[in-house]
């Protein structure tokens, strides 16, 4: 839910910046976009392609921490521990190299899967027009472009994706890891 709601405040910030990079618009300011859309569109316009961004995020959200948890287990046990611990400890440097590791292939999984619906809120902020609904652009797009539509921007997206998402990980858990030590 948390995802949706985010998705849904910057959903007017997303639709400019792609409205603005596109070659379909010749705006020559975010402001003029913002004009631009307001007066052709309504306030609505900013909302373009939402029910797709929500789709696209809602499951995002549950795959990328299923994936990066079972990543974890999985990389765990074939690093190596503290040498001399009594227990399969892992190393710092181990730690960080799995919940990183961990990251990339979540990310990487999480983001292939979704890739369709992000392929369609991209249509639909650009030619809401054109393209009506969720169903519509996917219907349109699978018909006219074929299946490798739904995965337009993959390349860049998972990128983007792997690398922010297994930074902000392994920070986040060594972060946990160094507190969970000063309790303890």
């Amino acid at each position: 839910m948390a995802r949706v709601a985010a998705g849904f405040i910057m959903n007017p910030v997303t639709v400019l910046k792609v409205r603005y990079e596109s070659s379909f618009y010749a705006y020559t300011s975010l402001l003029g976009a913002g004009r631009d859309i307001i007066s052709k569109e309504g306030l609505r316009g900013f909302f373009a392609g939402f029910g797709a961004t929500a789709v696209r995020d809602a499951p995002y959200a549950g795959l990328y921490v299923l994936v990066y948890e079972q990543a974890k287990v999985r990389l765990s046990d074939v690093t190596p521990a503290i040498p001399g611990s009594a227990t399969t400890v892992p190393s710092a440097t181990s730690a960080a190299t799995t919940n990183f590791l961990s990251g990339i292939l979540a990310a990487v999984s999480a983001t292939t899967l979704t890739n369709p619906f992000d392929a369609i809120k991209t249509r639909l902020q650009l030619m809401p027009a054109q393209y009506g609904n969720m169903v519509q652009a996917g219907g349109r797009m699978l018909r006219e472009e074929g299946v490798r539509s739904m995965f337009d921007g993959l390349s860049l997206r998972i990128g983007r994706k792997a690398i922010s998402s297994a930074l902000a990980w392994t920070v986040y858990e060594e972060m946990v890891r160094r507190a969970e030590r000063v309790v303890v």
